[in-house]
């Protein structure tokens, strides 16, 4: 009885709240997390095979990713044959891998080389299906003389056939150590982890 009377008073106290108050909370409420993972993506065939590249959407790069570089950069991603050579910073394992980015001219996607097949699709077991999130780490610190911009990368889902039905099931993968990545510590909120006693 307590309890319903406890609800029905803090009801009226909403009501009687004023609009813009109601409003500006309930934005607050919704704006309480942001999802740092701006590129995701359920790896297909052509990702995890022999030809030797991550295939990104046009408009997920444009806006999270290009908007972030230098014309020099830009051009050599819009442009040239070779691309632009970018690190990749496994958050999950604590590692960093070089990559090249370049814009395809027949589709108009994005493709990421190089090395992704060994370090990534080899070394982490990545089957189609899994799926993957990135995101584009603009910090330019040097750590131990070494430009921390690039890519931050984890492993979201790990694809789990069903062996009844042969569904596909989806099973959380572990999540990375936001400390590895500032602006993962940063967008989430973080703080760095405490040493033990």
């Amino acid at each position: 009885m307590a309890v319903i009377r406890k609800q029905r008073v803090r009801r009226e106290a909403v009501r009687r709240e004023p609009r813009e108050t109601r409003e500006n909370r309930e934005l607050l409420e919704l704006n309480l997390y942001r999802d740092p993972w701006t590129i995701k993506k359920k790896l297909m065939e052509s990702d995890v095979n022999n030809l030797s590249r991550l295939i990104l959407p046009t408009q997920l790069v444009d806006n999270h990713v290009l908007r972030y570089f230098s014309d020099e950069e830009r051009f050599a991603v819009l442009h040239s044959e070779r691309g632009l050579e970018l690190k990749m910073k496994d958050l999950d394992q604590g590692t960093c891998h070089l990559l090249t980015l370049k814009k395809l001219g027949s589709s108009g996607s994005f493709k990421l080389g190089l090395n992704w097949i060994s370090e990534f699709v080899k070394r982490r077991r990545l089957q189609k299906g899994d799926v993957i999130g990135m995101f584009w780490d603009n910090y330019s610190t040097r750590d131990n003389n070494y430009d921390t911009r690039g890519f931050c990368f984890s492993v979201l889902e790990r694809y789990a056939p069903n062996s009844d039905a042969n569904a596909e099931a989806v099973v959380a993968a572990t999540p990375p150590n936001p400390s590895l990545c500032k602006s993962a510590r940063e967008d989430l909120h973080l703080h760095p982890p405490m040493s033990e006693p």
